[in-house]
């Protein structure tokens, strides 16, 4: 009985020892590495608790962060959001609780990052309100003490339906990315980057593909002959050869790195040379590509290319 007292005795002193530091220790949210939110998006969070405090400040933190986090949520009309069903099963279960005893000293502070759709299941895009709760003492089931958190305004928006659209989303702004009114050199740094980085449409920003295939003799008179919903056709079938890496392999190659070297251009077309490097196991392959761009309103657009081999390293 009386270890069982001095038991009971430890696990208050715990917590006022959170506690009785009053606005001094303090517990707040906020998101990690902000972006736009889509739909099905894993939104993560960090957790912090600070202590301002000139004495240390001694909680639990759960190895399952189930038992010392919660998170509510709220839409703009007050509903409040289901928590998810992992998160419930393990709220419930009669599993031990691994923990570790945390000791801060006044100005330090302790962080953890969680997803909060592990903790929460939204299922609709729109605005909702995030509070978050901290259990100096883990969650119990019985009447827990706990400490609540400032308020965030998380945005979520309507899911990207396909993947084009969320690899051509700029996630900063969360807008479809278009081509721009860059110079020739940059179009081709651009372009280049996106195919080290298998961003196939990205890759194709730039590229007049009509051109392309008017590059090859014989592709180009088949090209010529056909009908305008003909040449839709093929343009998306090259396009498709392309990505499949079934034709031009020459510039479809991944350069381990590369170097623009000269850019020369009049109002209406521009050429950029490049120094493309290929790495393989126990030689170097150095190439010079030189891409030729013409200016279609206000985008440069690359229209043909020429690769000179230089040798190895």
């Amino acid at each position: 009985m009386k270890k069982y007292l001095l038991i009971l005795i430890f696990l208050a002193i715990t917590f006022l020892s959170f506690a009785d530091n009053g606005n001094n220790v303090n517990f707040s949210i906020q998101f990690y590495n902000k972006k736009i939110y889509f739909l099905g998006d894993p939104v993560w969070i960090e957790a912090v608790v600070s202590n301002n405090s000139a004495s240390s400040v001694h909680f639990k933190v759960a190895d399952n962060r189930f038992y010392s986090l919660d998170f509510k949520a709220w839409t703009e009309t007050n509903l409040r959001i289901n928590h998810t069903k992992k998160y419930t099963i393990e709220r419930s279960s009669n599993k031990p609780v691994f923990f570790r005893q945390i000791n801060l000293e006044p100005g330090e502070k302790y962080g953890t990052l969680v997803e909060l759709n592990d903790f929460l299941e939204f299922k609709n895009p729109g605005i909702y309100t995030v509070e978050a709760a901290f259990y100096p003492d883990l969650y119990t089931g019985n009447s827990p003490q706990a400490v609540k958190s400032d308020r965030l305004t998380l945005d979520i928006r309507p899911a990207l339906s396909t993947p084009y659209l969320k690899e051509m989303t700029n996630r900063k702004t969360g807008k479809v990315i278009e081509p721009e009114p860059i110079p020739p050199d940059e179009v081709v740094a651009f372009t280049i980057e996106a195919r080290q980085k298998s961003q196939w449409d990205r890759f194709f920003l730039y590229f007049n593909l009509e051109q392309l295939i008017l590059k090859n003799p014989e592709r180009g008179r088949v090209y010529k002959r056909l009908s305008e919903e003909d040449k839709k056709r093929m343009l998306k079938t090259f396009r498709t050869e392309l990505q499949e890496e079934k034709v031009d392999r020459d510039i479809l190659t991944v350069p381990s790195s590369f170097q623009i070297i000269k850019t020369t251009y009049t109002p209406f077309e521009g050429k950029v040379e490049v120094i493309e490097k290929f790495k393989y196991s126990d030689y170097t392959e150095v190439k010079k590509y030189i891409y030729y761009l013409e200016r279609r309103d206000k985008y440069w657009q690359i229209v043909n290319y020429e690769i000179q081999n230089l040798g190895t390293e």
